[in-house]
């Protein structure tokens, strides 16, 4: 791959992406105020975020909605009421965990929603449902890209194999996770 900047140069390849609400609900259940998620949209238009995402669209068969809040499953009203039609550049994005969500019942078609991009997060052991899902979302009009978790748990060969699948797929992007790693470094840095 060339080389495609500098440091300190405007690099438009390079997004963006805020996930304050999606990860940050893991620590509070999902429960934001519309008032906090409506100034972070604002504050992250104001920064030039390419990205931001709301949450997850969690099953509702899975998971109590008496014990989250909303952003655990991101219903398009829910969003619509921070975002409006989304006149602005930054584009929306939620999280689909596989086998947590039921895609094809709550994803609906990109030209209905002002949701742009799905972002699936998956486990090495679950490649093919993740692909079913990345093409699903692709197929209703929305960028896809995928989180591979937990990687320490892996070895070389089959995360070889998964990013093999994965690069012959319609996914627009491949993240590879692991917050075990980052646990333990940031540990580590505190001891």
């Amino acid at each position: 791959m060339g080389k495609k900047g500098e440091i300190v140069s405007f690099r438009p390849d390079i997004k963006v992406l805020d996930a304050t609400i999606r990860d940050g609900g893991l620590v509070n259940n999902f429960y934001f105020t519309d008032e906090f998620v409506r100034d972070l949209y604002k504050t992250n238009i104001k920064a030039g975020v390419d990205y931001m995402e709301f949450g997850y669209r969690a099953s509702k068969e899975l998971f109590d909605v008496d014990k989250f809040g909303k952003w655990k499953f991101c219903d398009e009203e829910d969003i619509r009421n921070i975002v409006g039609e989304n006149d602005s550049d930054m584009k929306i994005s939620v999280m689909a965990d596989v086998g947590r969500t039921d895609f094809k019942k709550d994803i609906i078609d990109r030209k209905d929603s002002v949701v742009d991009m799905y972002r699936i997060a998956t486990y090495l052991n679950t490649i093919p449902s993740a692909i079913e899902m990345i093409e699903y979302c692709h197929n209703k009009g929305y960028e896809t890209t995928v989180n591979i978790m937990a990687i320490s748990n892996a070895n070389t060969a089959d995360l070889d194999t998964a990013l093999d699948i994965l690069g012959r797929s319609c996914v627009d992007g491949i993240y590879i996770v692991d917050t075990h790693i980052i646990t333990n470094n940031l540990l580590s840095q505190i001891q």
